[in-house]
């Protein structure tokens, strides 16, 4: 039996485990981020960040000529130090790969950070300490995510230390008993949502009933 099959359109929308393929193209540049989050001995949290630009083939330095692929055009590490209400206690950066020797000014501007909460406002502290001329863009692109990463990795801690707490056999973890800030502020976790009803059904509200969220979340 004949069966004819259409073609497979790899522009609609997919829910697999992977991309569509995609048409034939070269591979020019790479951004690689690397984000890590830390409980330091003394209480304190550390936020890590580290970024590189690279191409994949020889590249025109406007300072040092052609440069070959392993020499990235940025390589920058932050790190910033919080405490348990989310607030700046420190902040350091390193530039090993720049464009011009001008962009290792960027540096002293992110003091400017410090007693800032990475919880609430962090983006307009970013934009009021870092933006336009007043700092460099991709060491403020960089920091734009340490909101999400400082969330996952202290409440996540306290998420863990909550399990452990819990008698065997631990099954699932407790139902939430407060409201948490990135509640209503993603698809997922919409508070008319079944994740809600599921988890947390205290503060589940109907559909039509839900408000815009319970607090801003890391990133706001």
């Amino acid at each position: 039996m004949h069966e004819d099959h259409a073609p497979a359109d790899h522009s609609a929308p997919t829910f697999a485990n992977e991309l569509p393929p995609p048409a034939p193209r070269r591979h020019l540049h790479t951004r690689a981020v690397i984000m890590q989050g830390f409980r330091r001995d003394d209480g304190l949290w550390d936020i890590e960040g580290e970024m590189k630009d690279s191409k994949t083939a020889p590249w025109p330095s406007w300072e040092s000529g052609e440069q070959p692929p392993d020499v990235p055009i940025h390589h920058m590490r932050v790190r910033i130090t919080l405490d348990d209400t989310y607030t700046v206690r420190a902040i350091a950066a390193a530039l090993p790969s720049t464009p011009f020797p001008e962009c290792t000014g960027g540096i002293p501007p992110l003091q400017g950070l410090v007693g800032a909460s990475i919880a609430r406002g962090w983006r307009k502290a970013l934009e009021a300490t870092l933006g336009g001329t007043r700092g460099c863009t991709h060491l403020r692109e960089l920091l734009m995510n340490f909101g999400t990463v400082a969330y996952q990795t202290v409440g996540g801690e306290t998420r863990r230390q909550e399990w452990e707490a819990l008698p065997e056999p631990r099954i699932r973890p407790p139902m939430a008993t407060s409201p948490k800030p990135h509640w209503g502020k993603c698809l997922g976790w919409r508070l008319d949502g079944e994740v809600i009803r599921r988890w947390a059904p205290d503060f589940y509200q109907p559909p039509g009933n839900a408000s815009a969220g319970t607090s801003p979340t890391a990133s706001d």
